[in-house]
């Protein structure tokens, strides 16, 4: 009776272990989701953003007698700065193989229980090989 006890116990917890294991494969499933749409939309931002900026600023920059030296100053560091923080930002967070996550499985290969060696009836016989 203890060894069917013991049994059912042992399968209980296997079931839990396995449940609490697919509970945090789907976790890390949703974070990755999470960060691939983060990792896209900052994609698409550059792409729209800094054209935009450069462009202004460009106008800026090549046509300063229409505007005062304080401003030309200002649009051409702040070209500067947007072209500096946005490679940055795109290596640290969008081409960085260090921020890419992968997948793998959360479980852990069971034990095999070892098997017991059979020994052969003595009947005086030597197993062949």
């Amino acid at each position: 009776m203890s060894d069917i006890t013991a049994d059912a116990i042992a399968l209980e917890s296997a079931m839990e272990r396995l449940r609490q294991e697919r509970e945090t494969f789907n976790q890390t499933l949703i974070h990755q989701e999470r960060w691939f749409i983060l990792r896209l939309a900052m994609g698409y931002t550059a792409v729209v953003l800094l054209p935009l900026i450069a462009i202004l600023c460009g106008y800026i920059v090549f046509a300063p007698e229409n505007y005062s030296t304080t401003t030309v100053s200002i649009a051409t560091g702040a070209l500067l700065t947007d072209v500096l923080g946005l490679f940055a930002s795109i290596w640290k967070v969008v081409l960085s193989p260090a921020s890419i996550g992968k997948l793998s499985p959360v479980t852990d290969a069971p034990a095999r229980p070892q098997r017991k060696a059979r020994t052969l009836p003595s009947s005086g016989a030597t197993p062949s090989t």
